[in-house]
């Protein structure tokens, strides 16, 4: 049904939830539910939602929003302090922020253009400093140096404090309650905070307390994309940003930092030479989606053309044959992902995202292949460089980042299938999984990795993300055959060599109109398309094969790995398990972890002492405290069990972190001198 009413400003929703008075608030997450068998007829901007015969409630929007507290009206005779009404408007999706919906004179909406689902995502810690490498270049950050030294940053008003202490107190109520226990009345007191310190100019903490809500929506709702682990991982965030925030010894150079931005600023960038690199579809948790398409300059820079705005995995599949904002949609996304782009007056954000002014001009030029410079050099950085750049960048709010600075740029060979996608192994021995980026059908990801996954022996260069809590996996974008040195070398000296030139080794073979690429959500590889070894000739690629839509691949969604291939690391069983507590609390809330199950002795034996003193503090935390005369609780209304929770939370996911990046490299990323 939430997918059938239009959406709703938070402040609506919250506005009638407080308007029921206790009784009726009691039983609004019972009305929730009956909302679904309710019919819903639209005419124009006019919403009706049928009751029974006697009763509806009418919802009026402007531009598809329900904007106003009076543009909801119910028949009833309790209206507007119904339980209709209240309900109606519980089950409706909840608008984005007016500044943050509809075109932009500069560029699209400002979501984090993170290419996550919410399955996988393992979503930026918001209130980590956004502070790069000590020893980042310009051309490494995509920060212009200005040559002036820098103004002094105000901290925090009383007044900022108090709205970051409200998001607290109801992030910290949810995670009390817990997912099960939270329903329309907590989920109003969260969006409540969120409108108040949007208001104050705590972008990143209301963006943070707004997606947390969403996630209790998904959970009443069943919405399929819901994942448990998500949400605490959010959930951590949020509260980590709002304990930090409401520290009275922040220091103000921590201050900017922190606050975030409504919409992002666009510089002037005078003229740029760009190359296609990958398209890739975005589908971020805060209900916006589209394409993103990562462009590189003559320096080999990586610059982002995007566009995303309020939507589903539909449009994130749809908008790779739309224009880009760029030169008036001379090109489409995946038309620019293989060719070039000359931009005039060109503008673009801190993290390297292009403007679409309108004193912006732009024509199409000739791209390049990934073997051509200035792409090639990307394959050619350091693994460890990467691997440090990439983790650098992950630690940033996503809106943040650099263009590309969490990206990995890799050459591997195929080996076989693995449970979580594709095994590989890295030109410098390292087993990594290639993974399903986006799990959906309307897009290409499982698909394709079920064809390289049966080509075994296949040399790639790779383009992906990642994921910094399991050690080894790459959700993977895009990828190229690596054409060995031999065949460049045969074809440079006599073409006519070159097309009787027999690889030795089996590989990809892609269609001309692809570029040499296959960007992994968009388009669909074929089994044919994969050459024996000794068979293929080292020519140009075959004519475009049937239309992409072939059947699917039968093999099972999840397959298994071959006898005898090597298992991908998975990360600490025991530290999972410390994981799993998390979980539990966030679903269950306090009370269900008052009766969890000691694992601290498993924890110190396996050398987690802090884990284990953390875990220890949490349960103790979760157990009623005492009560007074009248036998209430009344020990510190939870907030000692949310720091208990919110210490251990951080604990692990640092923990996971350093074990992932220990897994990528011999050196682990650690300094050995």
């Amino acid at each position: 049904m939430s997918g059938s009413l239009p959406p709703v400003d938070a402040l609506v929703l919250v506005d009638a939830v407080d308007a029921l008075p206790g009784r009726l608030r009691k039983r609004l997450d019972a009305a929730v539910a009956k909302v679904s068998g309710w019919a819903v007829d639209a005419d124009g901007p006019e919403w009706t939602v049928t009751v029974d015969e006697s009763t509806a409630v009418t919802l009026h929007t402007v531009d598809g929003v329900v904007r106003a507290a009076t543009d909801a009206r119910c028949t009833c005779l309790l209206a507007p302090a119904c339980l209709h009404r209240a309900a109606v408007l519980s089950a409706a999706p909840v608008a984005a922020p007016v500044d943050e919906v509809g075109p932009a004179e500069e560029g699209p909406t400002e979501v984090g253009l993170a290419e996550t689902t919410p399955a996988e995502a393992a979503p930026a810690e918001a209130g980590r400093p956004s502070t790069g490498p000590a020893d980042a270049t310009p051309a490494e950050t995509g920060r212009a140096s200005t040559g002036s030294a820098a103004e002094p940053t105000p901290g925090l008003t009383a007044v900022q404090r108090a709205a970051a202490d409200a998001v607290w107190k109801a992030a910290g109520a949810v995670l009390t309650a817990g997912v099960t226990g939270s329903g329309v009345v907590l989920r109003a007191s969260l969006l409540r905070a969120a409108h108040d310190a949007r208001a104050h100019g705590l972008h990143h903490l209301a963006a943070g307390a707004r997606q947390v809500a969403t996630h209790l929506q998904d959970a009443r709702s069943d919405a399929p994309h819901y994942r448990l682990g998500t949400v605490t991982d959010d959930l951590r965030a949020l509260l980590l940003l709002a304990h930090r925030l409401r520290d009275p010894a922040l220091p103000n150079g921590d201050v900017a930092p922190l606050l975030g931005t409504a919409r992002r600023e666009y510089t002037a960038r005078g003229s740029l030479r760009l190359v296609g690199l990958c398209a890739v579809p975005v589908l971020a948790g805060s209900g916006h989606a589209g394409t993103a398409t990562y462009v590189a300059d003559r320096d080999g820079v990586l610059w982002l053309v995007a566009d995303i705005y309020p939507g589903d995995v539909r449009r994130a599949a749809a908008t790779a044959q739309a224009g880009i904002p760029l030169g008036g949609g001379l090109l489409s996304h995946r038309e620019l992902a293989r060719a070039g782009l000359l931009v005039t007056g060109a503008t673009a954000s801190e993290s390297r995202q292009l403007g679409a002014g309108r004193s912006v001009r732009a024509v199409r030029a000739g791209g390049a292949a990934w073997h051509e410079a200035p792409l090639a050099e990307l394959w050619d950085e350091p693994i460890d460089a990467q691997l440090d750049r990439a983790f650098a960048a992950l630690e940033l709010p996503v809106q943040d980042r650099p263009a590309g600075a969490d990206l990995l740029f890799l050459r591997a060979e195929i080996v076989g299938s693995a449970a979580d996608g594709v095994l590989a192994l890295t030109s410098d021995g390292q087993l990594v999984t290639l993974a399903i980026t986006i799990d959906s059908p309307e897009l290409a990801y499982r698909d394709n990795l079920r064809v390289l996954a049966d080509a075994s022996g296949v040399q790639l260069d790779v383009i992906g993300r990642p994921d910094p809590a399991r050690p080894g996996l790459l959700h993977a974008l895009a990828v190229a055959p690596h054409r060995a040195a031999v065949s460049a070398a045969v074809a440079a000296s006599d073409p006519a060599e070159a097309a009787d030139f027999v690889l030795d080794t089996p590989e990809i073979r892609l269609p001309a109109a692809w570029g040499g690429h296959v960007d992994l959500g968009y388009d669909r590889l074929h089994r044919s398309m994969i050459t024996s070894a000794g068979t293929g000739a080292a020519g140009p690629y075959p004519a475009d094969p049937a239309p992409t839509s072939d059947a699917p691949a039968t093999a099972p969604d999840n397959p298994a790995p071959a006898s005898g291939d090597p298992a991908p690391l998975t990360g600490d069983p025991v530290l999972r398990l410390l994981r799993r507590h998390l979980d539990r609390t966030v679903e269950g809330g306090r009370a269900v972890q008052a009766f969890a199950r000691s694992d601290q002795q498993l924890l110190r034996t396996t050398r987690w002492e802090t884990g284990a003193d953390l875990l220890t503090a949490l349960n103790a935390a979760a157990r009623p405290g005492r009560r007074d005369t009248f036998g209430r609780l009344a020990d510190d209304e939870g907030r000692r069990f949310v720091v208990a929770w919110l210490a251990a939370a951080v604990y692990e996911q640092a923990a996971a972190w350093a074990l992932s990046r220990a897994a990528w490299s011999p050196t682990g990323g650690l300094d050995e001198s």
